[in-house]
């Protein structure tokens, strides 16, 4: 997967389709350091929903598997046997997730929501705040965001 500094431009899509300029958080690699911390609950249960299938974006065939971890897909899911619970598919790594934050949206790989909860990557704060206090999955303004991305 590739590497782009947090808050940087987005640019790795060309099937990027935000009115609003849209800025990379969580694109990691082993190869740079990134910022660690611990996130609370309430945030994690968010950012679970925007995660799961059916709210990912410019889905892939195949998937990227963490750097960090060095597991097999197979060994991965059965490890963290909360990726799926209620009914919900989180597919991480095939696809990336979009966050709308005050002026801007956030672009992130589906990875986020295993490196923040296995790996303690502390993403921003306008990131955080975001997922707490912006529009949420299931809500008018997110899916017409996520409406963008069905007719490309």
């Amino acid at each position: 997967m590739a590497y782009f500094k947090d808050l940087s431009l987005y640019s790795y899509s060309k099937g990027e389709t935000s009115i609003l300029p849209a800025f990379n958080i969580g694109w990691l690699s082993k190869d740079q350091s990134f910022i660690a911390g611990e996130t609370s609950q309430q945030f994690r249960e968010k950012l679970y929903g925007f995660c799961v299938d059916e709210n990912l974006v410019l889905v892939m065939r195949g998937f990227h598997k963490c750097e960090f971890c060095e597991l097999s897909y197979d060994e991965w899911l059965k490890t963290h046997p909360d990726y799926g619970k209620s009914a919900k598919f989180m597919g991480l790594g095939t696809g990336e997730i979009r966050v709308i934050g005050k002026s801007v949206i956030y672009a992130a790989p589906s990875l986020i929501y295993h490196y923040i909860s296995t790996h303690d990557y502390m993403p921003p704060q306008e990131f955080i705040e975001a997922i707490l206090t912006g529009p949420q999955p299931g809500s008018t303004e997110h899916n017409a965001l996520l409406n963008n991305y069905k007719h490309h």
